[in-house]
């Protein structure tokens, strides 16, 4: 594991960075390259579904199909919440946690947030080769679906500090690529060269 490294926060950002939130559509690798990236940083990573699921015992997909996407939210919402009292720390935000109302706001001046892109295409295709469970795509057309999601919620990931196209990247050069950001400098990067 590379040594802790000390990041420091652009110069409109006071003090010292202390949290990145990942936050993109579903599919985008915010999984993925989440556990990398705090690992490179010396810091603890935390996935928001993951989460959720630990605290109340079930799958994303069974508390949607159980309790209906809103009582998600709202569970996805308190985690977050707790979740971001803490330093040093990389969150992986679920697909749909940037678009509700007060979400990004709870990003303060110590925290950056890292829009990672997606094509709905992309999306759908590393979706079904993780062979991972959607129920927002469960649908008759499941691309429709995502490019209207995406649509809707682009207006909410623009808000983030920094935006990472993850098109025809692997994991490791999404993290060289957000380590790269003015913002990061410094960080030790040697372990994806």
């Amino acid at each position: 594991m590379p040594e802790t490294t000390v990041v420091s926060a652009p110069p409109e950002l006071p003090g010292p960075l202390e949290r990145i939130v990942l936050v993109g559509f579903m599919g985008a690798g915010k999984s993925t390259v989440g556990p990398l990236l705090a690992r490179t940083l010396g810091w603890r990573f935390v996935d928001l579904d993951a989460e959720v699921e630990r605290a109340e015992g079930s799958s994303v997909a069974a508390l949607i199909r159980e309790r209906g996407v809103e009582r998600f939210r709202e569970l996805e919402s308190r985690a977050g919440r707790q979740v971001l009292r803490n330093r040093r720390i990389v969150v992986a935000a679920g697909g749909g946690w940037a678009a509700e109302p007060g979400h990004m706001d709870m990003l303060d001046q110590s925290s950056l947030a890292v829009w990672l892109q997606v094509t709905p295409d992309t999306a759908l295709a590393r979706i079904r080769a993780a062979r991972s469970t959607r129920p927002l795509l469960d649908v008759g057309d499941p691309l429709g679906a995502a490019r209207d999601l995406l649509q809707a919620r682009t207006a909410h990931y623009c808000r983030s500090d920094i935006t990472i196209d993850t098109e025809d990247r692997s994991p490791a050069q999404v993290v060289r690529e957000i380590l790269q950001q003015p913002v990061l400098c410094g960080a030790d990067t040697e372990e994806f060269e």
